[in-house]
């Protein structure tokens, strides 16, 4: 079987992905050959006898930068150009990128082929974005000392969308995010624990009434965690009374 997409993840410490790729739901459809991973260590790409690749920032200041040279020969080694083929997207983990979201890894699984490059603490030699076109992804507001875990982050969100990775392909359809909601409670067995019911309308065995108390569920929930998700989304009048019903109840209690 040929591997729908091919995933090459450039870093300073590919002993860092050993778990992550053979492990769960990667590691197994790694294993069918649903898609290919190679993690590529960027000190392979250095040109003096200590391996370097990454020193201090001109300018002064904190922080390591990873330099220009060794990302220029690995890219040019990987038969990257000044743009990338159609199929192929070239990404950098940086905290300065845009956000990383739902409907971009779904961009990235329908991709042939897909090269992320981990930063690193500060920062890549800006240079080597002028050389190539890099897309620079974040995965939140925040920093680290590396780019690793972003890249693993990337990885297992684009990866779960490749058909044939889960089980149930619907489950990685109706995830969270994927209609711009986050996900509804769910339930398993035993059906009551410690005088807890699971809601009514999920034991029913009416698929109607089951997804649309999902539905309900799942926009309570935004607009509890993530009211700003709800900005601008189209709703039934069913969905709009909901949600006028849990404004009020909130304005009330705070009322109290």
């Amino acid at each position: 079987m040929t591997p729908r997409i091919k995933i090459e993840i450039v870093t300073l410490f590919p002993g860092w992905f050993d778990s992550v790729i053979k492990e769960s739901i990667i590691g197994r459809g790694r294993t069918k050959r649903l898609f290919d991973i190679d993690i590529i260590d960027l000190r392979e790409y250095t040109s003096d006898r200590h391996r370097t690749a990454d020193d201090k920032p001109f300018g002064g200041g904190g922080g390591m930068v990873l330099k220009v040279e060794p990302l220029y020969n690995c890219l040019k080694a990987l038969g990257y150009e000044k743009d990338p083929k159609p199929g192929e997207r070239l990404v950098l983990t940086s905290a300065a990128g845009k956000k990383f979201t739902q409907s971009l890894a779904v961009e990235f699984s329908l991709l042939e082929r897909l090269t992320i490059i981990c930063g690193h603490y500060l920062g890549v030699d800006e240079r080597i974005l002028a050389l190539f076109a890099i897309e620079e992804i974040s995965i939140g507001d925040y920093v680290m000392t590396g780019g690793e875990a972003a890249a693993a982050v990337i990885l297992d969100a684009v990866t779960r969308l490749v058909p044939g990775v889960l089980g149930n392909f619907e489950s990685a359809l109706e995830d969270s995010h994927s209609e711009g909601l986050l996900g509804t409670p769910v339930y398993t067995r035993p059906e009551e624990f410690l005088n807890l019911r699971v809601p009514e309308p999920l034991v029913t065995g009416n698929h109607k009434e089951i997804k649309n108390f999902r539905r309900l569920e799942a926009l309570r929930k935004t607009w509890e965690n993530r009211p700003e998700l709800l900005t601008g989304m189209e709703m039934d009048k069913k969905e709009k009374a909901f949600l006028d019903k849990l404004k009020k109840a909130k304005k009330e209690n705070n009322k109290e």
